[in-house]
């Protein structure tokens, strides 16, 4: 069995593992939430000519970004279109880089290795290739998101040594968000309306899941009776989702909202822990089981009519949906059959 570090936002130094409005109702053109669930089909987006891939973000045009191994074993940052397949995206100079974030504008948000050895933010267009961030004094940082206005938020080390969720702007350079009391902090997602989630120590040394906007600053959303929990995305309308621990010590996917406040999805039958990566403006959630050896479990998806469901894979017993766009097309990574890790696309069937 393949063993996936969950929340992984650097490549080996940072490895770590606005106000919401009410959503959008459902297009009548799109599939029934319980259609989508139970009529996907899956696709395998292949390599960059090595042995594995993974698909990390997916944008409105059914494109997926991620990481690919070449045949030398050194990984890219990877674009799959449809029809044109997998292209490889760079480097800064190093060795190795992931891609994490794509915006509609097909611009994408990574981390790479640079010549000096470091690890950087990248951001990378059609146009202008790839290009670093910066950091916010320290060696590293890493970029894990982009929205349609081409704001950045990802992880920075400072010039002390700490991690700091940041904030990247054109023609700025990289803001730092501060924390909920502690020492660190780590953005996982931004929406067009620059809310931008992730999780954040407190003063108490527990992370918490945190939504920080320009007006409110880093706000602490709690969790689900235990000790610590983290977002890992947001909606278009500041729907936030994660994976909290309860009062009686479980992992579970959590959705949170400004009226509501943080809720537990529910686990799958025989995996006590879940996490969920990514939600739409339907409230359509994303995410995977965690197995008690900290490996992903089964994919699964979550909505508000029919509550978690089990997705399918390429053929394995695990699968991790990492984002969702608002036609409900999943992108991902699927275990095969043969035991290989890929980059997967959920495609859900045309309504008939």
């Amino acid at each position: 069995m393949k063993r996936i570090v969950l929340c992984a936002c650097v490549l080996t130094a940072l490895a770590a593992c606005g106000d919401p409005t009410k959503p959008a109702e459902p297009s009548p053109t799109r599939p029934t939430a319980a259609a989508i669930a139970q009529r996907f089909t899956i696709q395998d987006l292949g390599t960059l000519g090595g042995t594995f891939s993974q698909g990390n973000a997916i944008n409105e045009v059914g494109e997926v970004a991620g990481v690919a191994d070449l045949p030398s074993g050194e990984a890219r940052a990877m674009l799959w279109r449809a029809g044109q397949g997998m292209q490889s995206l760079g480097t800064l100079g190093g060795a190795n880089s992931r891609a994490r974030g794509i915006n509609d504008r097909s611009e994408v948000a990574g981390v790479s290795e640079t010549a000096g050895g470091t690890e950087e933010a990248f951001l990378w267009s059609e146009s202008n290739g790839m290009r670093s961030l910066g950091t916010l004094g320290g060696a590293n940082s890493a970029g894990n998101a982009i929205n349609n206005r081409g704001e950045v938020v990802g992880l920075s080390e400072t010039r002390k040594g700490e991690t700091r969720a940041f904030l990247w702007r054109q023609g700025r350079r990289l803001q730092a968000l501060g924390t909920l009391g502690g020492s660190e902090s780590r953005a996982r997602d931004i929406n067009d309306a620059t809310q931008v989630v992730g999780f954040s120590q407190t003063a108490d040394g527990n992370d918490h899941a945190f939504l920080w906007t320009a007006a409110r600053g880093m706000e602490d959303l709690g969790t689900l009776g235990g000790p610590t929990s983290a977002a890992f995305g947001i909606s278009e309308t500041g729907e936030v989702v994660g994976t909290s621990e309860t009062a009686g010590g479980n992992q579970e996917a959590f959705l949170w909202t400004r009226e509501g406040g943080m809720r537990s999805l529910g686990t799958l039958a025989g995996d006590p822990s879940t996490l969920a990566n990514s939600v739409n403006r339907h409230r359509w959630v994303v995410g995977h089981s965690v197995t008690a050896a900290d490996e992903i479990g089964l994919p699964f998806l979550w909505t508000p009519e029919r509550g978690i469901q089990r997705l399918r894979t390429l053929g394995g017993d695990q699968g991790q949906p990492n984002d969702l766009n608002e036609s409900g097309q999943i992108g991902g990574t699927s275990v095969t059959a043969q035991g290989a890790l890929r980059a997967a696309l959920w495609i859900p069937a045309p309504t008939r």
